[in-house]
């Protein structure tokens, strides 16, 4: 079963909505308005520390929350979106 975190954001005065999802494996991928925006697979490491990927055309990030942790914040435009803000 895979975990969804999702996140209302606005940019550029639209409203749009970030989401990652998370499998068992370990295997992820963003999306933003439901488009997948970057995917990645499992590894023998654990989850990524950061993933990051574009929202028209400006950098965001999904930083992981902890050494352990399986969630992410999303950072965009200088702003900090916990995790505990993105549950679905």
């Amino acid at each position: 079963m895979a975990e969804l975190r999702r996140w209302r954001i606005e940019s550029d005065k639209k409203e749009l909505v970030v989401e990652y999802s998370l499998k068992l494996a370990g295997d992820g991928e963003a999306l933003v308005d439901g488009k997948i925006v970057t995917a990645w697979g499992s590894s023998l490491l654990g989850l990524p520390k950061e993933v990051r990927f574009e929202i028209g055309g400006k950098p965001a990030t999904l930083r992981r929350t902890g050494m352990i942790s399986q969630h992410f914040d999303l950072i965009y435009e200088g702003k900090v979106y916990t995790e505990k803000q993105g549950r679905a």
